[in-house]
């Protein structure tokens, strides 16, 4: 069995185990899921002797961690097959104490058996976390950059063999939010929907992502910045209608704040207009919309916004549901005040 030493990526990962490479251990880690578990997922699938499956494969879960069983089946040899295949499913949950019993593990591998752990962020400061990326393959998940958003529903759009031009991706991001996991849902529904080979294109994602409202927000985003409060509130009562969730609406508005604040600063850098679109992340189609409300926005008034929408974020998670309108409400009303110079 192949034990090598150093820490690869997911599509590294991916590859040598596609070219038949088999290592003792392997580690995937980090607060993004989606591609985290439907990598695990993939391996467990590639890793699984497909014989006597039953005896070869099993699966334990970080919270409740029985040791002595896990070394037990850990050390057995395998049945009718060269391996066996054994799971750590959540092992951030794993306690100093846990991890201090397996350190056994990594000291002495089994020959026969391929150990899989995965979960959100762990403590690389525990010698078990440690010596599994050393002596197996280790692999960290982190949510991407917002700028980086555009060319991950790009691809993942591609390899469920559909076209998007760049007005479709913004759209679609706009309306799922910076979930990979949402994101890959809506992409699903939109190849269902059109059929494989399909181009996409923005009227589509607005047909098919409906249960998103994703043009309400495009417009309460467009009122705060213009400084419309009553047409900002109306939106915000229809959004809430459709049951948007109030913490996706905050994130959009902080989004766009952050993009009013970076679009000031590549103007004041004197960036060239045709490279302003990809700095910013943003499909050229809406660039001009964020330019103007850049140019009318103090950048003082953007950062007491920033300060506003914290303070409603810690307000929303002490509030009773019926409040939640009323603190938002009051809200628009603070940010657009603020979002122009007056």
């Amino acid at each position: 069995m192949s034990r090598p030493s150093a820490r690869k990526g997911a599509e590294d990962l991916r590859q040598e185990v596609e070219a038949g490479t088999r290592a003792a251990f392997y580690l995937l880690h980090g607060d993004e899921d989606y591609e985290r578990d439907a990598l695990a997922a993939w391996l467990i699938g590639k890793m699984a002797p497909p014989a006597a499956r039953e005896f070869n494969l099993e699966v334990f879960h970080g919270d409740q961690f029985p040791v002595d069983r896990f070394l037990d089946v850990y050390y057995s040899y395998p049945m009718f097959t060269s391996h066996r295949l054994v799971v750590i499913r959540g092992c951030e949950q794993l306690n100093a104490e846990c991890c201090r019993s397996l350190e056994a593990v990594v000291d002495r591998p089994a020959e026969t058996t391929v150990l899989v752990a995965y979960g959100g962020k762990v403590d690389l400061r525990r010698r078990f976390f440690q010596q599994l990326g050393k002596k197996g393959r280790a692999a960290e998940f982190r949510p991407p950059f917002d700028n980086q958003l555009p060319q991950w529903i790009g691809q993942h759009a591609q390899r469920r063999g559909l076209r998007m031009d760049a007005e479709a991706i913004e759209r679609l991001r706009q309306a799922a939010g910076p979930g990979l996991r949402e994101l890959a849902g809506e992409i699903e529904k939109l190849a269902l929907f059109a059929g494989e080979g399909a181009r996409i294109t923005a009227d589509l994602v607005d047909h098919v992502v409906g249960s998103h409202p994703q043009g309400d927000i495009f417009a309460l985003t467009h009122a705060i910045g213009q400084r419309q409060p009553g047409k900002a509130a109306n939106l915000l009562r229809s959004l809430l209608g459709q049951g948007e969730e109030p913490g996706r609406m905050l994130w959009m508005i902080h989004r766009h704040f952050q993009l009013l604040l970076k679009a000031q600063e590549l103007m004041r850098q004197r960036v060239p207009r045709e490279e302003l679109a990809s700095r910013l992340g943003v499909a050229p189609f809406f660039l001009d919309r964020y330019l103007e409300q850049a140019r009318t926005c103090r950048t003082a008034h953007l950062w007491d916004g920033m300060g506003a929408l914290l303070w409603a974020d810690d307000q929303l998670k002490s509030r009773a549901h019926r409040q939640e309108e009323a603190l938002l409400e009051l809200l628009l009303w603070r940010l657009c005040g603020l979002a122009k110079a007056g």
